[in-house]
């Protein structure tokens, strides 16, 4: 299987050097993912670039949702909260992750000023989707397709001509108008509700190690503990309380893969202060308990195969400029 398709939002999009990336997705029996394609809500700083090639896919981008298409392209912006899944069983998709600097140019030339800055001041965005029935569909597409086989295939001098690309795509949104102000692209109540999502899941995920209240988290955005859990259910499908223990078996799966170190010793530096509790959540979550999980990597590690975590999070990016 090619490694590129096995990427998580824990890793990096791409390198310091050439902050540009593009995989390749197939789900389907005998693939990576066998049910379907599925990536957990999440944000990073890269943009994103989305092209579906068979199937359908929900995709939800800060809180609100949309269903792509064959042909539908779907962007992205920097720190956008999304999540996206297959309605099918086989399906297939290409994106193209980058670092929106590399857009950017030190010399305050007409393209610099006109629109790089703009993009990257946040005053303008990306459009949402562009589906083949827009006038500029052709165009985008092609230079789409040609920079994620360029980056896929990493011959020399790939990433140059990929950015390229990259650059000609901005520049024909730019010229067509197609670049939304950003408070058009997402409302203020919108805003603020994806702000404070994120800022639940960041102290959550900052802090799963130690002791966390529902009061706590409550005080964390300045709502009472009720309205929390009803905005977080209503957002992520899930109470707050359930995140937090997803995010907790998460690592300990993270550190069972990891390291050697006791049952224990893991169950308490995750957060869980009861080790029998540990492992009923856990088999709950995993359809294991951790030393049957960890046999289970060291069985996969020795057939030279990899195996996907269980609940996919993390909001990692390429180092800020």
């Amino acid at each position: 299987m090619n490694e590129k398709q096995s990427l998580k939002e824990n890793v990096r999009h791409g390198t310091s050097g050439q902050p540009l990336t593009s995989i390749h997705f197939i789900s389907g029996p005998g693939t990576f993912y066998p049910d379907h394609f599925f990536v957990q809500r999440h944000w990073h700083y890269p943009v994103e670039i989305l092209k579906i090639r068979k199937g359908t896919f929900h995709v939800e981008v800060n809180l609100e949702s949309y269903t792509l298409h064959p042909g539908d392209i779907c962007f992205i912006n920097s720190e956008e909260l999304h999540y996206l899944e297959g309605n099918q069983s086989e399906t297939v998709h290409d994106a193209v992750i980058f670092h929106p600097h590399i857009l950017e140019f030190t010399y305050p030339d007409e393209f610099q000023e006109q629109f790089a800055a703009p993009f990257l001041s946040h005053a303008t965005s990306l459009p949402r989707l562009l589906t083949p029935e827009d006038p500029l569909y052709s165009i985008i597409s092609g230079l789409f397709d040609r920079a994620a086989k360029i980056a896929q295939a990493e011959t020399e001098g790939w990433y140059f001509r990929a950015k390229l690309l990259i650059l000609e795509i901005f520049y024909e949104l730019c010229i067509h108008k197609k670049m939304p102000a950003a408070e058009d692209l997402l409302s203020a109540a919108g805003k603020e509700r994806t702000n404070r999502y994120k800022k639940i899941v960041s102290y959550i995920e900052k802090n799963y190690m130690n002791k966390i209240t529902l009061e706590e988290l409550a005080a964390e955005v300045q709502v009472n503990s009720q309205y929390l859990c009803h905005f977080f259910r209503e957002a992520a499908g899930i109470s707050p309380i359930q995140y937090l223990i997803r995010f907790r078996i998460e690592k300990a799966c993270e550190t069972l893969r990891d390291t050697t170190r006791p049952i224990l010793e893991i169950s308490l530096d995750c957060g869980f202060e009861n080790v029998s509790y540990f492992i009923r959540q856990f088999r709950k979550f995993t359809g294991q308990t951790p030393r049957q999980y960890r046999q289970s990597l060291q069985d996969f590690s020795s057939g030279g195969q990899k195996l996907l975590s269980v609940v996919p999070s993390g909001n990692a990016e390429i180092p800020h400029h």
